[in-house]
C-alpha cells in the first residue's frame, strides 16, 4: 500500500511540469514591424540631416594686460598684450580692427613664435572718447581668428597756454640751436630737440612766419627732431613750452635768436640786417688804430703794436670781400645743411653768389637778392 502511494506522488509531481512549455516566456523578440528602441533617433532625423560639429579646441587666448590709467587727448600711450599660443612654434598674425578716436604709431610686422608673448602697442589719441581697435589674432596657416574685446576709454584735453608748442611728450630737450640771416627782415632759427615718447608731428612754433619739419630721425623712445622756423629780424628771443606727461605738468624754452657771423679762413659773413653796425666796428676799430698808432710814437711801448697788429686783422675780416663761387642751373637751395633738409628755392639759371660757409658736403651762399641757404657742392661750377 505504501509502495502504491510513492510511485502515485511521483507520477503526479512530472506531469505537473510537462505545463510549462505551453507557458508563454517572460521575454518576447519583437516582432519584424516594430521598431528598435536605439533606432528610434535615426529614423526621426532622416537620411538628410546634418551631424552637429564637435566644440573645436581653442588654441590663443589674448588679454589686454595694460592700459594707462590717464591719458590725453595728443598723447602717445602704450597699450600691452599678452598672446598665449598652444601651437607655440607656429607664427601668427595680428590685425587691429576698428577703433575710434585713434590712431596707431607702432605696430608690429613680424612676431616670433612663443608659447607666451607680451606685446606693446603705441598709439595716439586724437579725440575724448577712445574706443580701442579689437587686436585679431590667427595662425598664417589657418582662417580661424580670436580677437579681444573693445576697450572704450576717456582722454583728457588739455587747456595749454599760449606759448604750447602742441608736443606731449615723456621728455623734450633742447640739444643745439643756430640761427642765421635768411632774407631782408628775417632771420631763419634752427632747433634739434631729442624728444621721448612725443606726437612730433604736432610741433608748432608760436608767431613763426614759416616753420616745419626739416629732418627726423630715431625712434619713437628717441627721435631727433631738426626744426626750422623763420621770424623776423627783430625778434631777439622765443619762448614755447610742451606738456610732460610724466610729470603732469608744462616745461618751458627760452631760445635767443643770436644772428653768428660766419667765416671761412679770412673771409667774413656779409650780415646785411647788421651792415650799420657793422660800419660803426669797423669806424670805432680804425680809431683805436689810430690812437694806438700815435701813443706807440710818443712813448715807445711794446704793447702798442701788438694791438694794433690784432686790430688790424680784426679789420681785414670785413675789408676782404667774400669769395664769390658759381651756382649751376637747376639747383636747389635747402635751407638746412641735411640730407632730408627742406628745399626753398630752385634757380633755373647760373647764378653767382657769395660763399659764407661750407662743410664736406655744402656750401653755405647768399644770392645776389640777399637770400641765404645751403647748396650741395656737387651742384657748384667747376672750372
Amino acid at each position: 500500500m505504501r509502495l502504491l502511494f510513492l510511485f502515485f506522488l511521483s507520477w503526479s509531481y512530472l506531469a505537473a511540469y510537462t505545463t510549462i512549455e505551453n507557458e508563454p516566456p517572460v521575454y518576447i523578440d519583437p516582432a519584424e514591424d516594430e521598431i528598435p528602441l536605439y533606432n528610434v533617433d535615426e529614423e526621426l532625423r532622416g537620411e538628410d540631416s546634418v551631424e552637429q560639429p564637435k566644440p573645436t579646441e581653442r588654441l590663443i587666448y589674448l588679454t589686454i594686460e595694460k592700459v594707462p590709467k590717464k591719458i590725453y587727448v595728443g598723447q602717445i600711450f602704450p597699450v600691452t598684450i599678452k598672446i598665449t599660443s598652444l601651437k607655440k612654434h607656429l607664427p601668427y598674425l595680428i590685425e587691429l580692427e576698428g577703433g575710434r578716436n585713434i590712431k596707431a604709431i607702432r605696430e608690429y610686422e613680424y612676431i616670433r613664435p612663443h608659447a607666451i608673448n607680451h606685446l606693446t602697442y603705441y598709439f595716439k589719441a586724437t579725440g575724448s572718447a577712445i574706443k580701442l581697435p579689437a587686436f585679431v589674432v590667427h595662425y598664417e596657416d589657418s582662417d580661424r581668428v580670436y580677437r579681444t574685446e573693445s576697450i572704450t576709454l576717456n582722454a583728457v584735453r588739455l587747456n595749454p597756454p599760449k606759448d604750447f608748442s602742441g608736443i606731449l611728450a615723456k621728455k623734450m630737450e633742447l640739444i643745439n640751436y643756430q640761427a642765421s640771416s635768411y632774407e631782408e627782415g628775417d632771420n631763419i632759427l634752427a632747433l634739434q630737440m631729442l624728444i621721448a615718447y612725443g606726437n612730433t608731428d604736432d610741433f608748432r612754433l608760436p608767431h613763426a612766419r614759416k616753420q616745419g619739419i626739416d629732418s627726423m630721425e630715431g625712434d619713437l623712445n628717441a627721435t631727433t627732431l631738426l626744426y626750422y622756423a623763420v621770424y623776423p629780424s627783430d625778434i631777439e628771443q622765443i619762448e614755447f613750452s610742451y606738456f610732460n606727461v610724466t610729470k603732469n605738468r608744462y616745461e618751458r624754452f627760452q631760445v635767443p635768436i643770436i644772428v653768428k657771423r660766419s667765416s671761412v679762413s679770412t673771409q667774413s659773413n656779409l650780415d646785411p640786417q647788421a651792415s650799420e653796425f657793422t660800419k660803426f666796428k669797423i669806424a670805432a676799430t680804425a680809431t683805436l688804430m689810430l690812437i694806438w698808432l700815435i701813443l706807440w710814437i710818443r712813448r715807445k711801448g711794446w704793447i702798442y703794436p701788438i694791438l694794433i697788429g690784432l686790430a688790424g686783422a680784426y679789420l681785414v675780416t670785413y675789408l676782404i670781400p667774400l669769395k664769390s663761387v658759381c651756382i649751376k642751373p637747376e639747383t636747389t637751395i635747402y635751407l638746412l645743411p641735411t640730407e632730408q633738409s627742406t628745399p626753398f628755392m630752385r634757380l633755373y639759371q647760373e647764378t653767382t653768389a657769395k660763399e659764407m660757409n661750407h662743410n664736406s658736403r655744402y656750401t653755405k651762399i647768399q644770392l645776389p637778392n640777399n637770400r641765404i641757404g645751403w647748396v650741395k657742392n656737387e651742384d657748384l661750377c667747376s672750372y
